[in-house]
């Protein structure tokens, strides 16, 4: 039975240490120096061969020896970062990139020849390259067409000839005309608009003004023969309008009347309804009246108090003797107006005009007794006239 002594255990457990250190170890960089052939046993398989008289225990404490004077050592592993910074090895100038050289020229030193990393981007040279014709971009140039020209002095530019300059300078470039703001009113810049659609917005102030602008003249005596051209040509005003709105506003009354067959239309409680559009038919009569009234034009209010006397009478006459104010008011207004005609207007309104309204004055007098004033007073105008 063979027994193994302390030393010789101690040297058989120091002879494994470079087969582990051998498998922990990371090579560096293959280099000519520390390359190993295929051939060349490793340093474990060395330490195991017998070799003669020997043993192997002698071969194993000698190449242990070896392998610590050579690699070996005990110290921390590298970090993983160091090893590919290890691996990337130094870094080398390009072959294909001519460096600036320094103004020292061929002859300077090679050192010198190479531009430092940290000196700055060297910049062209405007005396050695005074001769060249500095040209703007390809897309400037694709854009504008071609070449620019010299350019022109300051001193020769002029607000006038702004356009030839800009084409001077840029022959390729498109004439652009900038579009002119102008303040005046649409009206007068819109010739697409037909005149009389245009006049249909004017208020009856703005119409009277353009009309005495346009009839104004230098000479005073000029002036009144254009208005004479003009009162020449004026028609009798049309009360067709007038009679559309006040048909609107009757309307009004008997749709807020109830239309049930079991409630009265002319009793309290369909006045309580209808007060409001009563109150409105009167303002709309009064207006209109008034207006024909302020405008002297006593031919087409005589004809107005025919057409409105009828409306008036057609609205619902209530059993209350006090809901029918509003008409009587109504009535009073008309015949106020007619008396007004008739004094002002004479002869001026016509004979047939004169003939049709006696003749009508007499059925009015049976809404409206106050009506007779108005015969009185046409019965004197028609006696006038057959005095002169």
């Amino acid at each position: 039975m063979t027994t193994t002594t302390p030393t010789l255990q101690t040297r058989m457990a120091l002879a494994e240490i470079p087969d582990r250190l051998e498998a922990l170890r990371v090579a560096n960089t293959p280099t000519n120096a520390n390359r190993r052939t295929p051939d060349e046993p490793t340093p474990a398989a060395i330490a195991n061969t017998p070799n003669g008289g020997g043993g192997g225990l002698g071969l194993r404490v000698d190449n242990m020896n070896v392998g610590q004077e050579q690699d070996f050592s005990f110290s921390p592993l590298p970090s993983p970062d160091e090893l590919i910074i290890r691996q990337r090895g130094r870094r080398r100038l390009t072959t294909t990139f001519s460096p600036d050289k320094i103004n020292g020229g061929i002859g300077g030193s090679s050192s010198n020849a190479i531009r430092s990393p940290f000196q700055r981007t060297p910049t062209k040279n405007l005396q050695l390259t005074s001769g060249m014709i500095l040209r703007s971009s390809p897309r400037k140039r694709l854009t504008m067409g071609s070449t620019p020209p010299e350019p022109t002095p300051m001193e020769t530019y002029s607000p006038i000839k702004l356009t030839s300059t800009k084409q001077q300078l840029w022959p390729g470039t498109p004439i652009v005309k900038k579009l002119k703001m102008d303040d005046r009113p649409v009206a007068q810049t819109n010739n697409d608009v037909p005149l009389p659609a245009l006049l249909q917005g004017l208020s009856q102030q703005q119409l009277i003004d353009l009309i005495m602008c346009n009839i104004k003249q230098e000479t005073p005596t000029a002036t009144q023969s254009a208005e004479e051209q003009i009162r020449a040509q004026l028609p009798t005003p049309d009360i067709s309008l007038l009679e559309q709105e006040l048909h609107y506003a009757k309307r009004l009354i008997f749709k807020s009347l109830p239309t049930s067959r079991l409630c009265k239309k002319t009793d309290a409680a369909a006045y309580s309804k209808a007060a409001i559009h009563l109150n409105e038919f009167k303002r709309v009569l009064q207006t209109q009246a008034k207006r024909l009234h302020d405008s002297t034009h006593w031919d087409a209010l005589v004809d107005y108090v025919g057409m409105a006397w009828q409306c008036v009478g057609s609205t619902p006459n209530w059993e209350s003797n006090s809901h029918n104010a509003v008409r009587r008011q109504c009535f009073k207004l008309l015949a106020c107006s007619c008396y007004a005609a008739i004094k002002h207007g004479g002869m001026r309104l016509g004979q047939t005009r004169l003939e049709t309204l006696e003749r009508n004055l007499r059925e009015w007098s049976k809404d409206y007794e106050d009506v007779l004033s108005c015969v009185n007073a046409l019965q004197r105008t028609l006696n006038s006239r057959t005095s002169l």
